[in-house]
């Protein structure tokens, strides 16, 4: 079965290699076409947060790029790592095997019954001690299927880490339009980032300076994409005649 998902991994990357060698221009800092690059929406220099991102995404959610957020993230975040698979082990992540011998779990954003919310005050004693801490914080990327699916076959990984949540609800960026999220409240995953980097660090600037980059490029990819939608279905200049 490894065998197999690594198979279709490297396949994946293969095809991107392709793709990548056909003659488009592309942007050279965020890897898109003239008419969808975000660069106006970027920093300067990227934001060096105190909590270290760890993104593991699914495979198809990779092959998403045109309306995927997860790649804006390392144009804005210092500390972002990007893994791709079907599954994980603390083995194969080499930030989250440095971060437990110190005795540190790492944050998954992740509902479930043992989720601490970070955004709830009777949390408040457990979640202002992860504040004093730099955090390692690993977010989930796929439909919720997938995620759920990556969840259950990375049983190892899950037991060493400390699931959170935040219960407030947030509307997302993305129009329905573009993209339809299962529910009103379900968000992107870099708006969850966003988000979660706020609650682990309420008073620091990098966090909120992170947030505003984050959501802008967010807004600016979709734009770029709503006016490249519209001028491709825009009515013919032309009509035949009796109609």
């Amino acid at each position: 079965m490894k065998t197999k998902i690594a198979s279709s991994v490297a396949k994946t990357e293969r095809r991107n290699t392709e793709r990548s060698r056909v003659g488009r221009d592309m942007c050279e800092r965020c890897n898109r076409p003239p008419p969808l690059c975000v660069c106006e929406s970027l920093p300067e220099q990227l934001v060096a947060t105190s909590t270290s991102v760890l993104v593991l995404q699914h495979p198809r959610e990779r092959r998403r790029k045109s309306l995927s957020t997860v790649p804006l993230m390392p144009l804005v975040l210092e500390k972002c790592t990007v893994k791709t698979g079907y599954n994980f082990t603390p083995r194969d992540l080499g930030i989250v095997s440095e971060c437990l011998p110190g005795g540190q779990k790492p944050l998954l954003l992740f509902p479930g019954p043992d989720a601490i919310s970070l955004d709830d005050d009777a949390n408040s004693d457990v979640v202002q001690h992860l504040q004093n801490r730099d955090q390692l914080l690993i977010l989930i990327d796929g439909t919720w299927a997938e995620a759920r699916r990556m969840i259950m076959q990375s049983p190892e990984l899950i037991k060493n880490c400390q699931q959170v949540q935040f219960q407030s609800e947030c509307e997302s960026i993305y129009p329905v339009e573009l993209r339809k999220e299962p529910e009103k409240h379900c968000v992107s995953t870099l708006e969850s980032c966003a988000h979660a980097l706020m609650l682990l660090e309420p008073s620091a600037e990098r966090a909120a300076e992170a947030k505003t980059f984050l959501e802008e490029s967010m807004r600016c990819m979709v734009d770029k994409r709503m006016s490249v939608s519209e001028s491709r279905n825009r009515a013919p200049r032309f009509s035949r005649p009796g109609k």
